[in-house]
């Protein structure tokens, strides 16, 4: 499952002198980006980095579209709209969540973007001709999340269109982020922190007897320019996530094209949010609020923050000046902003 890295979260943790021995501290690469895990672990009571590595593995052969052999890409393959595909225990949690946050952010989280995705380069196939205003037109006949058969007892599911395709990227990291927790905490854990991508949960303590911290990137002027860090979270028993368009995008004939799309138009979603960081408590659901947010617009994301007393946000606007930011917050956000 590739997906760019945009946001990358800053890890402000001590090195590794001093650190006591029950600490254990393993990366690699997982759905297109890097991620690590921290934890606190009982005296010879380790978890194997091979088997996240497995875990992962097995959510991409469930959820990524660069997988031909995915269960996903199988769906996304087939012009039949008599079939039920069975699906596995990944991506019916998944689809559950997408259904809720679909209703709830009334389209702006929207899975069926497949098509459009793929037409606008940010898919498996990467940058191609940009699209026409007659294919955009077309293509949003395709994209109605509703349209999909969703019978969860099974579970299963059947397209609703030929042409429809499924694109799980705005919660997937989020949710790969919440089983390798979930996979610490059955095996005793609970003190950890797990990354992937820069999407972060947290339970318990950092080594040193504090919260864990992690940084909201300031957002740059390109998506190869070096990261700083905007603000210092203190990440309690929670999870966060970033999303935003300064770092994925392409640009053509002057102008610059960003991944997230806004499923009302079919385009690029032209904002002047620049990111949304999203604490929620668990990172798929972060995950999923932060790239819906952008599509909503700061009203709207900052209405529904504070009716959920189980989310906050820091959005970051563009100001006056290449350099200036306006940042917004919900109301208990700066309970979590370090000193």
């Amino acid at each position: 499952m590739r997906r760019i890295g945009y946001l990358v979260v800053v890890l402000l943790l001590a090195g590794c002198s001093g650190q006591p021995a029950e600490t254990v501290r393993f990366g690699g690469q997982a759905m297109g980006t890097s991620y690590s895990v921290i934890y606190k672990a009982a005296p010879g009571n380790a978890v194997a980095q091979a088997r996240v590595d497995s875990l992962l593995d097995a959510l991409n052969t469930s959820l990524s579209t660069y997988i031909e052999e995915s269960i996903i890409s199988a769906i996304n393959a087939s012009p039949d709209t008599t079939r039920w595909f069975d699906l596995d225990g990944h991506f019916a949690r998944v689809m559950d969540r997408s259904i809720e946050l679909f209703e709830r952010s009334e389209g702006a989280l929207n899975p069926a973007l497949g098509p459009l995705i793929d037409a606008w380069g940010f898919g498996a196939e990467g940058p191609g001709e940009t699209p026409s205003d007659e294919d955009i037109d077309r293509l949003l006949r395709t994209v109605d999340f509703s349209s999909f058969s969703y019978d969860a007892s099974r579970p299963a599911l059947k397209k609703g269109h030929p042409a429809a395709s499924l694109n799980f990227n705005a919660i997937a990291k989020g949710y790969g982020v919440d089983i390798v927790g979930e996979f610490l905490e059955a095996h005793g854990v609970s003190d950890y922190f797990v990354e992937i991508g820069g999407e972060v949960r947290t339970r318990g303590q950092h080594p040193e007897g504090r919260p864990w911290r992690v940084g909201i990137e300031r957002p740059a002027a390109t998506m190869l320019a070096s990261q700083t860090t905007q603000e210092v979270v203190n990440l309690d028993n929670a999870a966060m996530a970033t999303s935003g368009n300064y770092r994925n995008y392409f640009e053509r004939d002057g102008q610059r094209y960003a991944h997230i799309l806004d499923p009302a138009t079919g385009r690029s979603k032209t904002t002047t949010m620049l990111s949304a960081s999203v604490i929620a408590p668990d990172c798929m659901t972060a995950d999923a609020w932060a790239t819906a947010f952008v599509v909503m617009g700061l009203d709207a994301a900052m209405a529904l923050v504070e009716s959920d007393p189980s989310l906050e946000a820091y959005f970051i606007l563009g100001g006056e000046g290449e350099e200036a930011f306006d940042i917004r917050m919900s109301s208990g956000m700066a309970s979590y902003l370090a000193d």
